[in-house]
């Protein structure tokens, strides 16, 4: 039986999609440049706001604004087109992506503040760094302003939900703060 088609409405989004069959996604710093120049022009070309995104081995996340329910295109055109080139790189012709990647709507600024901080210390998760700041494929030290946005993002979101004019400071309390599991571990 074949899936059922989503109905995505206007609103911000949790995108995440893994390799196929636990493929690395990202093999090399010039494949995460690659991804990040077509993720940015995907979301030009499609009409959505790129609001955070962390770069992992078989994975990546981002949060995304949408006025209309054209993601899937994006996401199909952004998954194409990486892949068309990182197999021709890399001498590969398998899929690369898994079939259907994840989406769930984002409904309050407290569920916008745990995805950002989510993808913040998925590096962290992972066992790559210690501090999520010392990720460098990752919007964090942007949204700090540490550092100049690789690509374009939208802010004004992740300003709102984190409580306005001070908002990079709840942001990096948030993202400096351990997971239970982490104090666990």
């Amino acid at each position: 039986m074949p899936r059922r088609p989503r109905h995505l409405q206007a609103g911000i989004y949790h995108v995440t999609s893994h390799g196929s069959d636990t493929r690395l996604l990202f093999l090399s710093d010039e494949d995460r440049e690659d991804f990040l120049k077509r993720l940015a022009l995907s979301c030009d070309r499609f009409e959505l706001a790129l609001i955070s995104w962390v770069l992992l081995g078989n994975h990546y996340h981002a949060l995304v604004r949408i006025a209309d329910a054209r993601l899937s295109l994006a996401l199909q055109w952004l998954h194409t087109e990486y892949s068309r080139h990182h197999n021709r790189r890399h001498g590969r012709s398998a899929h690369l992506f898994e079939a259907h990647p994840y989406t769930g709507e984002i409904e309050s600024d407290e569920q916008l503040v745990a995805a950002a901080r989510y993808l913040a210390r998925n590096p962290v998760k992972a066992g790559l760094v210690d501090d999520p700041l010392d990720w460098p494929w990752s919007s964090a030290r942007t949204h700090l302003g540490l550092e100049r946005a690789r690509i374009p993002l939208v802010q004004g979101d992740l300003r709102a939900a984190f409580g306005g004019r001070d908002w990079r400071h709840s942001y990096y309390q948030q993202i400096q703060r351990p997971d239970e599991l982490e104090l666990a571990a």
